[in-house]
Order: C-alpha cells, then sequence, then structure tokens
C-alpha cells in the first residue's frame, strides 16, 4: 500500500521512492530506486523479521489533507507489505517501476544512499549466511551495478544489525551492531568500494537508529534500545564525533526514561532529535546544544505520545523539518491489529503538536517503511 499525506500549499517536486518486486522474487531483493536526494529508508528490524518473507505492494489509496500553515506542500509514503491482492503503482502518486535486482546478501533490511552510491545491510538473522554491507552504483535511470569490493563482512556473522547510514562527507559507511554493542566504520574508496572495517564500542547498550546532525556533519546521534544495560530497560541516547573515520564519544549516554527507542531523525537546522519509543508510545525530544551536547526536551522523557495500544517505528521529518510522521503498528499485538499513521507539528521550541489523527490513516497489520517529503 502507498499512502498519501497532502499538505495544503503550493505544490512542490515529490519525493520519489518506490517497490515492487515482481511476484515470485525472494525477499533478498532491493528495490530499484529514483531518487530525488540522499535519503535512506531503513527497517526496523524487530518488525522487520516477522514481515521479511512478505512482499512489498504499491497500491492506491485515497488522499487526506492535513492542516500546514508554511505554504509547503509534500508527501507521506508508506508500504503496506501486504500479500493479498496483485502488484501495482499508484499513477496518481507519481510513482514509475524501475525494477528489483539482487541485495547481494540475505535479508536486507537497511539503505543508504548518496551521490549516486547505495549501500544495504544485510541482517541475515536466522540464516546460515553472515551479515554484510554490499554497494552498489545507482545510474540515471535507477539501475543496481554491484561495485567489486564493496560487499564486506560485519564484526561477527550474526551481530544482529540495525541501519547502515553513510556520512554526510560520502566518505564513509557505519552499520549499528545491537548484539556485539558495536558501531562499524568502513572507508568508502574513490570507486565505491569498501575499505576493511574498524568497530567502536558503543557507550550506550544496544546501538539502534542513528542520524547525522545537518548543521554539523560530524556529529552523530545514536538511539541505545537498553540505555545502560544491567536490569535497567530503560532507553537512551548518545552523542558520537566522526573525524577521520574514528568515532569518539561527545556525550550520554542521555536516559529518555522511556521502553526500546528504535528510530532517530535530527531537523535540519540541528537543533533538536527525535527517537521514537517502540515500547512506550512515545516519542522523545532531545535538544542539541552548541557544542553538540544534548538534553532532554522534557523531564519525563514523553515529547508527543501516539495511541496507547501502538508501537510506534520509524519516524520521518517533512523536507523543512516542520513535521514529523510516525508510523504506528499493532503488529506485536494478539492479534495483530491495523496500523495507523501519526503526525505532529515541530515548534521552534522542539515541543510536538499532534496535527494527524491517526483514526485517518488505517493502515495494514503489515505496514512497514515510511518515508516524508
Amino acid at each position: 500500500m502507498h499512502t498519501l499525506l497532502d499538505i495544503d500549499g503550493p505544490a512542490q517536486k515529490m519525493f520519489k521512492r518506490f517497490t515492487n518486486p515482481e511476484r515470485g522474487r525472494s525477499n533478498e531483493e532491493v528495490t530499484r530506486m529514483r531518487l530525488i536526494g540522499p535519503r535512506s529508508l531503513v527497517t526496523c528490524a524487530l518488525i522487520a523479521l516477522l514481515v521479511s518473507g512478505l512482499a512489498l505492494l504499491l497500491v492506491p489509496t485515497p488522499r487526506a489533507s492535513a492542516l500546514a500553515n508554511n505554504g509547503d506542500d509534500g508527501q507521506v509514503y508508506v508500504l503496506n507489505n501486504d500479500l493479498s491482492g496483485s502488484n501495482s503503482i499508484v499513477q496518481q502518486g507519481q510513482l514509475s517501476l524501475a525494477g528489483a535486482f539482487s541485495s547481494g546478501g540475505v535479508g536486507p533490511i537497511s539503505l543508504s544512499y548518496h551521490d549516486g552510491l547505495l549501500y544495504v545491510l544485510n541482517a541475515a538473522n536466522g540464516s546460515t549466511a553472515s551479515a554484510t554491507v554490499a554497494g552498489f552504483k545507482v545510474d540515471e535511470v535507477g539501475d543496481l551495478h554491484p561495485i567489486p569490493g564493496a560487499t564486506r563482512l560485519l564484526s561477527t556473522a550474526h551481530p544482529n544489525p540495525a541501519q547502515v547510514q553513510i556520512d554526510p562527507s560520502g566518505r564513509f559507511v557505519l552499520v549499528t551492531e545491537k548484539l556485539t554493542n558495536l558501531i562499524d566504520v568502513y572507508r568508502i574508496h574513490a570507486d565505491g568500494s569498501l575499505g576493511t572495517l574498524t568497530s567502536f564500542p558503543s557507550t550506550g547498550v544496544y546501538p539502534f537508529g542513528m542520524a547525522f546532525n545537518p548543521a554539523r556533519p560530524q556529529e552523530l546521534i545514536v538511539d541505545d534500545g537498553f540505555g545502560f544495560g544491567g536490569s535497567n530497560p530503560t532507553g537512551a541516547v548518545t552523542a558520537y564525533r566522526l573525524a577521520h573515520g574514528t568515532a569518539s564519544l561527545m556525550n550520554g549516554p542521555v536516559p529518555d526514561f522511556q521502553v526500546a527507542p528504535c528510530w532517530m531523525v535530527i531537523t535540519r537546522d540541528g537543533r533538536f532529535a527525535y527517537t521514537s519509543n517502540a515500547d512506550s508510545q512515545a516519542i522523545s525530544g532531545y535538544r542539541i546544544h552548541a557544542d553538540g551536547s544534548i538534553s532532554l526536551l522534557n523531564a519525563n522523557g514523553v515529547t508527543g505520545s501516539t495511541p496507547a495500544d501502538t508501537f510506534p517505528l520509524e519516524e520521518s521529518l517533512s523536507s523543512n523539518s516542520r513535521y514529523l510522521y510516525v508510523l504506528d503498528s499493532r503488529l506485536l499485538l494478539t492479534p495483530p491489529g491495523l496500523a495507523t499513521l501519526s503526525g505532529f507539528q515541530v515548534h521552534h521550541d522542539g515541543s510536538l503538536t499532534p496535527v494527524v489523527n491517526p483514526a485517518n490513516f488505517v493502515l495494514p497489520f503489515s505496514a512497514i517503511g515510511l518515508a516524508a517529503e
């Protein structure tokens, strides 16, 4: 399913990201994509393990409007991973199928694109194969071409990795490993091939989602699923500096007093970061200070809330960072429930105000994958 959320205002160019594996292809294929900008659509590993055998479909859904007072227009895209029905494209959404290619490994869960290069994280969870990062060149029509020397092993065969991310300079690829508590760094050579692996210990426990600060490109902010480890389930967020391929601690972990943070986004001005807490129905906001240090926006860690029976997973900011969208999953309920979409306005002080009624955007229980323009 492909859901579009119109934001009132003058039309802008649409962010295009699409997938439509042909019937009969394996789930070890990645989409051929036409990309307007260096965005990555990553898949929360917790849910990806449960839906990895589902086909990705795009089928039309009605449009709906959300209040916006800034005169900007954009779209929100959601994949439904539904097995029922026939594969199809949404023409009114200005999407077109480019194709599908092998990911070069098993169990692809995360993608990162930068300046014609695409790197895929193959988690290989539940497989005898080893987890890898694989690199591709993306040509002008969206074809993917494997890069010799761009497939690399992670620190162990099955470290339960979470996300792959190219740094803003385009010189390094990073991977978070949850089970080993490591952050992996590979140098990108001029031809797109990858150098040898260097791994750095994560200060927080269970590093998951990560994002680079647009305003301070060497700053990397990572959410920690278990925060401090041990018997304390509280999640946290940690700030690092990546300089010349070396990751060093800036500050943290800063606890959010919530459970299971898994996604991380940072506003375009570099002032605020938000993590979705899958087991707390909460979005935690952090202020990013001038020196790069971070602190909670709200003492209890709750900057925004999703419906009480949901597991908030993916987040995506609009291109101007004035709106934050969250996919509210109910896949882990017994029985699984329908997913919904939450939306918030991001204010100048970092606070969030709901602007989308989740009840108006009901998605299949298998929905996963979110991108906003």
